[in-house]
């Protein structure tokens, strides 16, 4: 009838002592802690806006592009029609202009 009792809980474990200024110092370096949790969101909103704003600049810069050369392709077609009907300035340029169309519009019939 040799009975054990169970081994008690060692004193340690059962309450924990801590100088007075203690908490205070956990609590201290967890404020630096929360400084430190927006800096990855801080970047990565920093890092969308220049995406997006270089994305926007290449687009201006594509459609500035388009535009130059559908203006050139206009300025192509305006001369070409004034060097085929003649830019009306003389009798004779009419003359020819004249003849031109007409001959045209003979292979188009």
């Amino acid at each position: 009838m040799n009975r054990q009792q169970p081994p008690s809980r060692p004193l340690s474990t059962s309450a924990r002592v801590h100088p007075s200024y203690l908490p205070y110092l956990h609590n201290a370096s967890r404020n630096g802690m929360k400084s430190i949790k927006w800096v990855p969101p801080l970047v990565a909103v920093v890092g969308a806006g220049y995406g997006i704003a270089s994305y926007r600049e290449a687009q201006g810069s594509q459609r500035l592009a388009a535009a130059e050369q559908a203006e050139a392709e206009r300025r192509r077609r305006n001369a070409a029609l004034a060097d085929a009907y003649g830019d009306r300035s003389s009798l004779e340029e009419l003359e020819r202009a004249i003849k031109v169309y007409e001959a045209q519009q003979r292979s188009d019939s």
